[in-house]
């Protein structure tokens, strides 16, 4: 058993290890750097969140990794200097949580755990609290009031953070995003003068070269996925509801130049089972869909295409070549993390399926998938040069597991594919050493394409600490060329950017 864990004894995989939550906030100024920091970064902050329970679980069995508190780890480049700091977002959940001193909701799969107390702070009386019990009972589940209350909860700005139209912002994808600012202090909720008709996602896509960003929303009752575009300034110019059947969990999309790409995939989140052990439900009877709709067009101009059952998490980028769209996907069987049939329900990592980076190019006017394999090894967080979104890309960067297994963690290798010669630069870390999505960022105003570093945090897991390491992105498998060590770990964490 680990001896990280702060909470007691648990076979959960995701309170164990390096998932487990690191819960004091700290600083450390002025840490031990191998090699030199590149001059490029001087000034820029690397912002990372990822899910952290500030208190134990109210149901240690069925607490989910997408429960924790969102915690923000950030590095500040200053003067060839790294200073390290984290704090917790301040959501409304936390602030319940911190002024009662311990933990009173439950979490995705264990909503029923919530205190008294935590239903007094949302407002439930006994009548409410009593019909939404008899509703799940029964099959029917929540109230759409009901619901929308509960998802405030749920909201924990764990998923990612990126500056969106000069806004820092902390997202999940059950609820809407919190602003931050520079030193990571929680502003508050942020929902665009409130135009936002419901949840964002946590990935929402600026196109660099018009200024205009795009986001989504999904949720367990009609309107299943919501569109929304959102201009330089940061203000929503357009918002359409997107007609499905029936609602899915939809993590990101796909933007070229003219087209937004939606994934329609059996991961099914239907009201009837929001409060129960799962609910999100695989059901690949259902099948798997590609959305592509005009960027400015109407939920009636989306064309849907039936595409091998499947799941995705993250795609790279997207882009038109003639009647086709080009996007490079981490492509499961089916979605990890959720309603694997074992009897723990948070079983070990290696249990659940593994992702295999692909290319796709959809003929968005027959509908033909063409499908080109990567990499067979295990990948995830496939990231590019932003500055570059919508158009062809010649440079891509994941990361991958390679002879090891995923019992301490998930990946240890860091890639940097070139599309041009499709050959990979890759550095592994080795034995005992695990990373998590590795972020560019550009050399200097004005580089070509992939001129930058990548910079990503890896956990050795025989120290017990974590460290921060840049590389040249063009010159991977050369190694790090900075090595940033901390005096501790950093949990394992989802998503970031360098701003």
């Amino acid at each position: 058993m680990s001896t990280n864990q702060p909470f007691g004894p648990t076979d959960n995989a995701y309170l164990n290890g390096n998932f487990a939550p690191v819960i004091t906030e700290e600083e450390f100024k002025d840490l031990k750097i191998e090699g030199v920091i590149p001059e490029g970064l001087n000034g820029k902050i690397l912002v990372r969140t990822g899910p952290n329970p500030r208190f134990k679980p109210r149901d240690m069995k069925y607490y989910h990794w997408f429960d924790g508190d969102g915690m923000i780890n950030a590095f500040y480049f200053e003067d060839g200097k790294v200073r390290y700091k984290n704090r917790y977002v301040q959501t409304k959940k936390w602030k319940f949580e911190n002024a009662a001193n311990r933990s009173l909701f439950g979490g995705i799969r264990s909503g029923m755990s919530t205190t008294l107390k935590g239903w007094s702070d949302l407002k439930f009386g006994w009548l409410n609290l009593l019909w939404m019990g008899f509703r799940t009972l029964i099959g029917v589940g929540p109230t759409r009031a009901q619901y929308e209350s509960v998802a405030t909860i749920l909201n924990a700005a764990n998923t990612n953070v990126m500056n969106l139209s000069g806004k820092l912002l902390a997202m999940d994808e059950i609820g809407q995003p919190y602003e931050i600012d520079r030193e990571i202090r929680t502003i508050g909720l942020y929902n665009y003068k409130n135009k936002l008709e419901g949840p964002a996602i946590a990935h929402p896509l600026t196109d660099p070269f018009t200024g205009e960003s795009f986001t989504m929303g999904y949720q367990p009752l009609p309107p299943y996925f919501q569109y929304y575009k959102i201009s330089e300034k940061g203000e929503i110019e357009k918002y359409e509801p997107i007609e499905v059947p029936y609602g899915v969990m939809m993590h990101a999309f796909g933007l070229s130049e003219n087209y937004v790409m939606f994934y329609h995939m059996p991961a099914v989140f239907d009201i009837k089972n929001v409060g129960t052990r799962e609910p999100f439900h695989w059901m690949p009877e259902k099948g798997a869909r590609l959305g592509v709709m005009p960027r400015d067009g109407k939920s009636d101009d989306t064309k849907w295409f039936d595409i091998p059952l499947c799941w995705v998490f993250h795609n790279m980028n997207m882009y038109e070549e003639g009647d086709w769209l080009v996007t490079d996907v981490a492509k499961y069987e089916r979605i990890p993390l959720l309603g694997l049939d074992t009897n723990n329900p948070s079983p070990p990592l290696y249990m659940d399926p593994i992702g295999i980076m692909v290319r796709w190019r959809l003929n968005y006017k027959t509908g033909e998938l063409k499908e080109e394999l990567i990499t067979d090894h295990p990948v995830e967080f496939p990231t590019m040069d932003s500055r570059f979104l919508t158009r062809k890309h010649k440079h891509g960067y994941f990361v991958m597991l390679k002879d090891a297994d995923q019992e301490k963690g998930l990946w240890n290798t860091v890639v940097h594919r070139n599309f041009e010669t499709n050959v990979n630069d890759e550095y592994c870390f080795g034995k005992d050493y695990y990373t998590g999505e590795a972020v560019f960022t550009p050399s200097h105003e004005g580089s070509k394409e992939g001129e930058g570093y990548l910079l990503n945090i890896v956990y050795n897991a025989q120290e017990n600490k974590s460290r921060l390491t840049v590389f040249d992105a063009m010159n991977v498998s050369a190694g790090p060329v900075a090595t940033v060590h901390l005096p501790r770990r950093i949990e394992y964490d989802f998503h970031g950017n360098v701003i």
